[in-house]
């Protein structure tokens, strides 16, 4: 089915673990029965992009990423309306584009999915001109976003480590939401705005968000005292951060935020400076990826 390949690969992704047997790895896999393949590494921001761009232009026919989050949205955002697939083989922080879609971390596994075939489309974010797949937030988890990326350490307890730090100084925004004809004014501890369900590591925001329903799920958490946040931690991994009354969920197919001044916005987990109001919208099904035949994220 895929008989020209771009692999591009992150070698930093996930910390600076050699990558050198992993390409050979998914080489030998994705090299038989002819196929053309080349490989493109990245060495700065940006070059995902570029490089799915000249994959496009080249007629590649899949472009395979390995790497976390930040670089399949890199490398996404060049595919958007293209038709041309995008594979993941996850190799980041957090994964979540990856684990909402149920594509296996183990590199032959993943890989393997490329051999089926199994192409879903699925709905893409907007947010003033940035693409999401995953997420888009105002709020503490863009703060977070933002001292995480400044980091020098990665995983989840560099992320959990940076939360606690930032929680007890942290003063919210007032935030305009508008979504559905209505209009509220809130001064929320975070809105995360959802195309996927979780922000990365199994951490569920949107539980109940689906990929291809033309739908972004709204969340907004309202200040949590402390013993609230703790009990509430655990909550998230199990798909239960509802069961908070300070945590409201809705639906809608485009919003706008209308924040004070210009700050940063989480996309896809990577912290974004843009402007005070934020327009979002649902581009349906704009999207190809590769996937597993069977998928509870995605409406059948």
């Amino acid at each position: 089915m895929f008989n020209h390949i771009t692999v591009i690969v992150n070698p930093i992704a996930g910390g600076k673990k050699d990558k050198k047997k992993l390409i050979q790895l998914l080489l030998a896999q994705l090299s038989s029965n002819g196929r053309k393949v080349s490989v493109r590494c990245t060495t700065k921001k940006g070059d995902a992009t570029l490089f799915a761009r000249e994959a496009v232009d080249e007629n590649v026919n899949l472009v395979v990423v390995v790497g976390g989050d930040g670089t399949v949205n890199e490398a996404g955002s060049a595919l958007v309306k293209t038709g041309v697939p995008i594979a993941i083989i996850p190799q980041g922080s957090g994964n979540g584009l990856a684990r909402t879609l149920r594509i296996p971390a183990d590199v032959k596994s993943a890989s393997g999915l490329i051999a089926a075939g199994v192409v879903s489309d699925i709905d893409v974010g907007n947010a003033n001109r940035h693409y999401f797949f995953m997420l888009m937030g105002v709020g503490f988890d863009a703060l977070i976003g933002q001292k995480f990326n400044e980091y020098s350490a990665r995983g989840p307890l560099p992320y959990f480590y940076l939360g606690a730090r930032e929680y007890f100084t942290y003063q919210p925004p007032r935030v305009h939401l508008s979504f559905a004809n209505r209009r509220v004014e809130l001064t929320p501890f975070m809105i995360t705005v959802a195309n996927a369900q979780q922000f990365g590591n199994n951490a569920l925001i949107a539980p109940h968000a689906v990929l291809n329903d033309g739908l972004l799920d709204i969340c907004i958490v309202n200040r949590l005292r402390v013993i609230d946040l703790v009990a509430a931690l655990p909550k998230l991994f199990t798909g239960r951060i509802g069961d908070f009354s300070g945590v409201e969920f809705h639906q809608a197919a485009a919003a706008r935020l209308e924040r004070e001044r210009a700050d940063f916005i989480n996309i896809d987990g990577e912290a974004v400076l843009e402007e005070a109001i934020v327009d979002i919208s649902v581009l349906p099904r704009s999207l190809k990826v590769v996937t597993p035949r069977v998928c509870p994220a995605l409406a059948p």
